[in-house]
């Protein structure tokens, strides 16, 4: 009686990614070295959602900061942009807005509440480029524009 048995497995390991590098090998030890970084398969989380990986540093969770969404239907206008003097903050129903203006690297500079219509003089403001971040008083909605001080 003849029997065969056959197995075979298969192993994920690191491969790499790189433009340089070489093995040494003197008969008991060998040394292997690269330049670049270890390429490894997909990383999920826990939960099952993909992580970023690239083999040296944990993984990280990503997630979104900002999306623009089409069903985002803020009739706000503000104007003129660029600005030398004031801003006009106009909406077709609202009245009362919050305003937050920001600089570029993120300090908050003015934090006020705001009627329709009414100038925002922006004459203390340095010639720069701004955040003017507005959320409707009563259907709390936000949106930020981005505005030009001459």
């Amino acid at each position: 009686m003849l029997l065969t048995l056959s197995v075979s497995s298969q192993t994920i390991s690191k491969q790499v990614i790189g433009p340089g590098g070489s093995t040494v090998d003197n008969g008991t030890n060998k040394l292997s070295y690269t330049t670049g970084e270890v390429l490894v398969g997909a990383m999920t989380s826990e939960d099952g959602s993909i992580q970023l990986g690239n083999g040296y540093y944990p993984s990280l969770d990503l997630s979104t900061l900002n999306t623009e969404s089409s069903e985002l239907q803020l009739q706000v206008k503000v104007f003129p942009n660029p600005v030398t003097e004031a801003l006009f903050i106009t909406h077709p129903t609202e009245q009362f807005f919050e305003l937050v203006i920001t600089d570029i690297s993120g300090k908050q500079l003015l934090q006020t509440p705001h009627q329709k219509h009414q100038p925002l003089s922006v004459e203390t403001l340095t010639t720069g480029t701004y955040f003017i971040t507005v959320t409707t008083k009563d259907s709390k909605q936000t949106n930020t524009y981005k505005i030009i001080k001459q």
